[in-house]
């Protein structure tokens, strides 16, 4: 049975790889192929195969929106249904010391204009060796940068963390990762990646990119991180970015606080210093429900923000993005969250984006 479903599972995943990586289509096609053949020869009998463990997991999420008021007259008054992403996780536990995962993302632009289908890629495809508190991953897998404030917001089917919303990193690199802790409690945890630097993409220079972070955890309550990466991009147009997060948990809740700066390079010209600070809070009012309110400082201006996708923010000045929201649990696996989205610029000649939603996201 189980050589059953992993060969059902290699056949659907021939496509989606092949679609995801175009320039491996034949490669791929030939080596899923191998294994699939592998399993009919190995399902008949014991095998090393069956001590394995395997899982598979997804998420789903997306809104029904509608744009109140925006900088950007062809955007407000914007609305409809849009699929924001959709996950499929595969993992795989060799043994004791040894996993693999692969993750597939699909997602459209966001950007107000452009009509077409959901593209699948990989999100993740790495190996993973544990030896005690140690761990060392190879492949594409997810960056020091803000993993850990992504899990403690909790709330990635609402929006991204600050530094992700304002296009000021990834979350993803391909490359090699240490990540484990350095005393027996686990109250001091570091994470590690030298990688390409170009995210989910290919190599396209000869500049590498370093990030790092150190956790500190003096209570079980309490978490205190600082972090830093440093990029060598093409062009003498090198960055560095800063970061500082300390998390508070509590028995009905929790609250968060982080700074960032990123310290842009360009030949000729002087640095550009993006700086922005953020708090949120999320409360569990009743077994079933939690409400979640953040508040993102831009200190400077966005410079990537027209590029920003489901908003779309003004490049050119300051200002601040609140968002509040009720999270309501259908089931477990089911929850609709009503949102609204402000972002509030110092130019008093733009007007404020304002952005009516009500989320759904499915696990499974």
């Amino acid at each position: 049975m189980t050589s059953l479903i992993l060969l059902v599972l290699t056949m659907l995943l021939i496509p989606l790889l092949a679609n995801a990586v175009p320039a491996l289509r034949i490669s791929v096609r030939g080596i899923l192929g191998a294994v699939a053949l592998a399993f009919l020869v190995v399902g008949s009998g014991p095998s090393q195969l069956s001590a394995q463990e395997t899982s598979i997991s997804g998420l789903f999420f997306g809104d029904y929106y509608y744009v109140a008021g925006h900088h950007d007259a062809e955007v407000e008054d914007a609305n409809g249904f849009w699929a924001r992403r959709m996950y499929l996780t595969i993992d795989n536990r060799f043994n004791s010391e040894w996993d693999a995962r692969i993750r597939f993302e699909a997602g459209t632009k966001g950007d107000f204009s452009t009509s077409a289908t959901m593209e699948p890629f990989l999100k993740d495809l790495y190996v993973r060796w544990r030896r005690g508190n140690h761990r060392i991953l190879i492949g594409l897998s997810s960056s020091p940068t803000w993993s850990l404030l992504e899990g403690q917001w909790g709330y990635r089917d609402v929006e991204k963390t600050p530094m992700d919303l304002f296009k000021l990193g990834s979350s993803r690199d391909f490359g090699v990762a240490f990540q484990g802790s350095l005393d027996e409690a686990q109250k001091f945890r570091y994470h590690v990646m030298f990688g390409n630097g170009s995210s989910t993409k290919t190599e396209t220079n000869k500049g590498k990119k370093i990030m790092g972070s150190v956790e500190f955890r003096p209570t079980e309550n309490l978490i205190l991180q600082a972090g830093a990466d440093s990029e060598d991009r093409a062009g003498d147009q090198d960055r560095q970015s800063f970061t500082g997060t300390a998390i508070l948990n509590g028995e009905r809740g929790r609250v968060g606080l982080m700074g960032a700066r990123q310290v842009r390079k360009a030949p000729g010209e002087d640095d550009v210093n993006v700086d922005v600070f953020s708090v949120f809070g999320v409360l569990d009012a009743t077994e079933r429900v939690n409400v979640l309110a953040r508040y993102d400082r831009m200190a400077t201006p966005i410079p990537d923000g027209a590029g920003i996708s489901y908003f779309r923010m003004d490049p050119t000045s300051e200002g601040g993005f609140f968002l509040f929201g009720v999270d309501v649990a259908m089931t477990d696996n089911v929850h609709l969250i009503p949102n609204i989205e402000v972002v509030s610029y110092d130019d008093d000649a733009l007007d404020s984006d304002i952005f009516l939603k009500t989320t759904f996201s499915i696990r499974f």
